[in-house]
């Protein structure tokens, strides 16, 4: 009774202090038991901008605003009961069912006895005001987008001021046991929600499952029970918030980022945003989901813990949070490291002392880390500024707990991040050295062979040069034409005759040493042999001249060599091979 009583104050007040210019109502404002609205069966249909539109039962405002009560639909197939304030967007400024939309075959039902029940197609009751036998008249829906249920002495029997959902319209009230909420936009928890309720001595807001809470205190030494949104004060009449005046209706929506923000109507077009309420008293980075999973917030900016082990979700969007490029498997906890973290810490000092536990060291609280695989930030911080001696407090954040950092750690705050190792960091920079070797030496070899080949294309061209040259032989093809310099036939100037065999051709390899000239000169001289030719001289067949190897290649005399029939020490002519 209380809290009807000052809804009704906060609405006179809402009356006293803004204008409302005279209502323009196309549809009844007001209906009387024993009706019966079947979404399949409704014609009056509302068009808004994109696809959304709405299926209008009742319909209140003035010619500044229009209000709708009916079905809403995004894509005309799941509906909502709402209350609509045309041009928000969204404009649902209340819902009986946000979270569970019914299909076209719903209906809405105000039975004889005062009760109003929305039920599915297969007939479970989604919703209901539990107002049976309660004397219920009618229902209306005022011009301040209240949808009330009064009884024959035209006083509220039920109200949607007192349900609110995400929003609060101006002369509306939040009081004890009363709060608004929305689903964050960027979580991991499908069940997960931000609230703003009313507590005796303030307001708090609060998200779970992430334990975050923050209270706003009035300003006034009297606690108050309720708090009202009025012209220019959210609290009266304890004011808890400064709001800026009304010229028209203001509405109060806590949206998915986390913030609560103040609009106003002009006209039918799109409200202007007035106010973010809770400026004042938090700055952007101590929102709980500002800048998303693993995201560290600095001035207003969003950014990964290390790009070395972090990916942006978004790279677009920096408040969407961050994921670890390689996935912490329980299966490998042996190679679980910690990375350290610069000035880096928990984004709120109040949460932070809330849930830290007691710890005697900063190594002491690392290994609970490593131990726990379910832990993936680790922050300690000393209790005072004599380190090292006392202990501190130690807070290990899982994936059910909310992770979110902000830069500028506190005197004595570290923080350190679980990473999926796979080996020392010692054998790390050991690999990298390594490779850096490897590579090198890899290029060196490919820079000699590269060199080898130029000069081998170089001595290539200068022997093709040369008109008149004999023959070019490899050293691979002498050593096996001569089964690798195994028949010895003698030795002359310069070196030892070795007897080969080309194809059906024999021949006498004479291998050339202590010979200390250059390419050029030798391959002059083996021209010069070549252009001789005389009966009693040996033919020169050809030459090698790869590397340091020199050779001669004579055709074979089988008689041996003129030296032996000079000099030979025996008077008696004999024949030495036949």
């Amino acid at each position: 009774m209380i809290m009807q009583n000052l809804n009704m104050l906060s609405s006179i007040i809402f009356l006293l202090f803004v204008p409302i210019l005279p209502m323009v109502v196309a549809y009844p404002s007001t209906a009387a038991p024993s009706n019966l609205w079947k979404i399949s069966s409704m014609q009056t249909r509302v068009a808004m901008s994109g696809n959304p539109s709405a299926l209008v039962i009742l319909e209140s405002g003035s010619t500044s605003y229009r209000l709708l009560f009916g079905f809403y639909t995004m894509d005309g197939n799941a509906f909502t009961l709402s209350v609509l304030l045309m041009g928000a967007q969204p404009p649902a400024i209340w819902s009986a069912n946000p979270g569970d939309p019914v299909s076209q075959d719903a209906m809405l039902n105000f039975t004889s006895d005062g009760n109003m029940l929305l039920s599915d197609g297969d007939g479970t009751v989604i919703w209901s005001t539990a107002t049976k036998s309660k004397s219920v008249a009618g229902l209306r829906l005022d011009v301040s987008g209240n949808l009330v249920l009064f009884d024959q002495k035209n006083s509220s029997v039920w109200q949607s001021f007192d349900h609110p959902t995400d929003t609060l319209v101006l002369g509306q009230s939040l009081c004890r046991g009363m709060n608004i909420s929305v689903k964050p936009s960027k979580t991991k928890w499908p069940s997960a929600r931000i609230y703003l309720s009313a507590e005796f001595g303030g307001l708090q807001y609060s998200s779970q499952p992430a334990n975050y809470s923050q209270s706003f205190t009035e300003v006034a030494s009297t606690k108050s029970d309720c708090y009202a949104f009025v012209n220019g004060s959210f609290g009266f009449p304890n004011q808890v918030f400064w709001l800026p005046q009304a010229r028209s209706l203001q509405y109060m929506r806590l949206e998915s980022d986390g913030h609560l923000r103040l609009y106003e109507m002009q006209g039918y077009s799109s409200p202007r945003l007035r106010f973010d309420v809770l400026s004042l008293a938090m700055k952007f980075c101590d929102y709980p989901f500002a800048c998303g999973d693993y995201g560290v917030c600095s001035d207003g900016q969003c950014s990964c813990p290390s790009l070395s082990y972090f990916r942006s979700n978004n790279e677009r969007h920096p408040d969407a949070g961050c994921t670890l490029l390689t996935t912490i498997s329980c299966n490998r906890a042996h190679n679980h490291q910690l990375l350290p973290l610069g000035n880096v810490s928990y984004f709120s000092d109040n949460m932070f002392r809330k849930l830290a536990i007691s710890s005697s060291s900063e190594e002491v609280c690392k290994q609970a880390c490593l131990m726990d695989c379910a832990c993936r930030v680790t922050i300690f911080q000393y209790y005072g500024p004599n380190y090292y001696s006392n202990g501190g407090n130690c807070l290990l954040l899982s994936e059910q707990k909310l992770i979110s950092l902000a830069e500028g750690s506190s005197d004595g705050c570290s923080a350190y991040i679980k990473i999926q190792g796979t080996r020392s960091i010692k054998k790390r920079i050991t690999t990298i050295v390594c490779s850096i070797i490897a590579g090198l030496s890899a290029l060196g070899i490919l820079f000699s062979a590269v060199i080898w080949k130029m000069c081998k294309k170089e001595e290539e061209q200068l022997f093709d040069s040369i008109p008149g040259t004999p023959k070019s032989f490899s050293f691979h093809e002498l050593k096996v034409a001569t089964s690798n310099f195994s028949v010895k036939l003698g030795s002359g100037g310069f070196g030892l005759v070795f007897k080969g065999k080309i194809g059906r051709e024999t021949i006498a390899v004479k291998r050339l040493e202590s010979v200390q000239q250059g390419t050029e000169e030798f391959l002059a001289e083996v021209m010069t042999i070549g252009r001789m030719h005389h009966h009693n001289l040996v033919r020169l067949i050809g030459f090698c001249a790869e590397k340091s190897h020199r050779f001669l290649v004579y055709e074979y005399m089988c008689n041996g060599s003129l030296d032996k029939w000079i000099f030979h020490a025996c008077s008696v002519f004999t024949v030495l091979e036949n």
